[in-house]
């Protein structure tokens, strides 16, 4: 497991300046296609064979006696109860380990996908593995919720182990609340660039007429599971959001200012959309998502 020590640094891109104005549904790319929901992570029991040339054995891989490496990251596998979700009272839960994607989420892009291995709360994890590449570009790999309940008031709770970052200037979006469904729009999201996080909001609007703020970096342990929390109003005379990471605030509460008009029906998306320079690839594994509505 690759750990690289987390460096300030700041996002300089020529064409965007750090900016997403089209959200995460205006980008694509070679390595991004739109397979609308997952079926392929279907109910994978023990000792099933994984799929990638392995056996899976109580969970794990055997590489066999050919030499190959083992790939830790093995199929997921479902079980009925005593998973995270079963002790919660969210509006919103997913823990990854009763039910393949395709129940919750839609699913775009290649580079994520479910694994038995190293989740928080066991068996499965979210596993958001992008490749290095050498080319200036885009891609797209992530899963999106929808919610058909109006909600500014939210509460975006989930379990973050950053296995692998890149400390250059390429940057991307990691999580993001999104009001979408309307011509208004509104997104606040979570970036991650050059090794550091900070909450991004956009009006989805295409320059000059784009209206983007920027606050401030944090440092997140890598290597290791950190809880997230992003505490939002966005409507009222005072919107604002807290971020918190094991329950300790970061920072102050930051002033927020939403798209006047937007839909307030809310989307949930997890993993990556990247646009930048060439980089040396991200892993990172998502478990223990809550969303409450206040």
């Amino acid at each position: 497991m690759k750990a690289y020590r987390v460096l300030t640094g700041a996002c300089v891109l020529a064409a965007s300046a750090c900016s997403f104005t089209e959200g995460f549904d205006g980008f694509s790319g070679a390595s991004s296609t739109r397979n609308g929901p997952s079926t392929d992570d279907g109910a994978i029991t023990e000792n099933s064979d994984s799929g990638n040339g392995f056996t899976a054995v109580d969970g794990r891989v055997d590489g066999g006696s050919d030499g190959a490496a083992v790939d830790p990251n093995t199929a997921p596998y479902f079980v009925d109860g005593g998973s995270f979700c079963s002790t919660q009272t969210t509006t919103f839960c997913e823990d990854f380990d009763t039910q393949d994607l395709g129940k919750n989420w839609l699913r775009e892009g290649a580079y994520g996908k479910l694994t038995s291995y190293t989740a928080k709360s066991a068996p499965n994890d979210f596993l958001l593995n992008a490749p290095a590449t050498a080319a200036t570009g885009t891609f797209v790999s992530k899963i999106t919720h929808d919610f058909d309940t109006n909600a500014t008031s939210t509460v975006l709770t989930f379990d973050l182990f950053p296995e692998e970052t890149y400390l250059g200037t390429s940057f991307f979006i990691l999580s993001s609340m999104e009001w979408t469904r309307a011509d208004a729009k509104y997104s606040l999201r979570l970036v991650y660039s050059s090794g550091r996080i900070r909450l991004e909001e956009s009006n989805l609007v295409a320059p000059p007429n784009n209206k983007d703020e920027y606050h401030p970096f944090f440092d997140l342990a890598v290597g290791k599971w950190s809880r997230l929390s992003l505490d939002v109003v966005a409507s009222g005379s005072t919107p604002g959001a807290q971020l918190s990471a094991d329950g300790v605030p970061i920072g102050t509460r930051e002033t927020l200012t939403p798209t006047a008009g937007m839909d307030l029906r809310p989307t949930l998306i997890l993993g990556a959309v990247f646009a930048g320079q060439p980089h040396t690839g991200w892993v990172l594994r998502y478990d223990n998502v809550t969303v409450t509505f206040r």
